[in-house]
Formats: C-alpha cells, sequence, structure tokens
C-alpha cells in the first residue's frame, strides 16, 4: 500500500476515473473502464489510457500484466482518499478547525432547524452520549 501522503493531487477527470475503479470489482482493464467512458466522455483507448498512466505516477492505481491485459488495481481506499482531501482542505482553508468549517457552513447556508438537529444527533452518537 503506498501512504497517503505521498499521493499526488486528482484533476476533476481523474478522480471521475478513480470514483469508478473503487466502485469496481477486481479486476479492472481498461476495456472495462472504458466501457463508461466511451458513453459518458466519448473517450478512445489512448485517452483512458493517459489518464490511467497519470494514476499510477500519482501513486494511485497499480498496473500488473496478467495473459494480454493490463490489470489496474487501487493503492487506497475510497474512504482514505476522501479523508485525506478533508484534512488537507480543513488544513489549508480552517487552519484545521473543525468548529470553523462548520460555523461557515451554518452561516453560509442558513441551515435549518432540522439539519442542524442532524448534526447534533450524528455528535451525540459518536461520542456515546445518547441523551
Amino acid at each position: 500500500m503506498i501512504r497517503k501522503n505521498s499521493l499526488g493531487r486528482l484533476s476533476e477527470m481523474e478522480l471521475e476515473v478513480m470514483r469508478e475503479v473503487w466502485g469496481m470489482q477486481l479486476p479492472v482493464t481498461v476495456a472495462r473502464v472504458l466501457e463508461i467512458f466511451a458513453t459518458r466522455r466519448g473517450w478512445k483507448t489512448s485517452t483512458l489510457s493517459t489518464i490511467m498512466d497519470r494514476l499510477i505516477e500519482k501513486g494511485y492505481l497499480t498496473k500488473t500484466m496478467q495473459g494480454k491485459a493490463n490489470i489496474y488495481t487501487p493503492t487506497i481506499a475510497e474512504a482514505v482518499h476522501k479523508e485525506h482531501e478533508t484534512r488537507a482542505f480543513l488544513a489549508k482553508v480552517h487552519n484545521g478547525s473543525v468548529k470553523s468549517f462548520i460555523a461557515a457552513l451554518a452561516d453560509s447556508s442558513g441551515m435549518g432547524a432540522e439539519e442542524i438537529a442532524e448534526i447534533q444527533a450524528w455528535f451525540r452518537e459518536r461520542t456515546g452520549d445518547l441523551s
């Protein structure tokens, strides 16, 4: 497994490809991924292969040969990527403060009482406070 601190940042297209790869059963091949992106974006094999190669360079995928096919395997789980990106965002934009982030969301979006109650219930559940 690759250390998450050594991963490169993903472009929007790379993230879109990784989301599909994360959702697939192994083995993942360019042909399987191309079935999705040929329809969705009109991509050719060369376009997708270039993106998959970039994902290898950035540390998100590995590639091995199985017969005549290249098999791609994610190096980290999607949940680990989300945590890494969230922590990086919090550090960059909110100086690492979850409270600052939640306050910015609440203040800018005008969160309603129902949403606030959901968040409070979630925090109570996470901390074991069942009152």
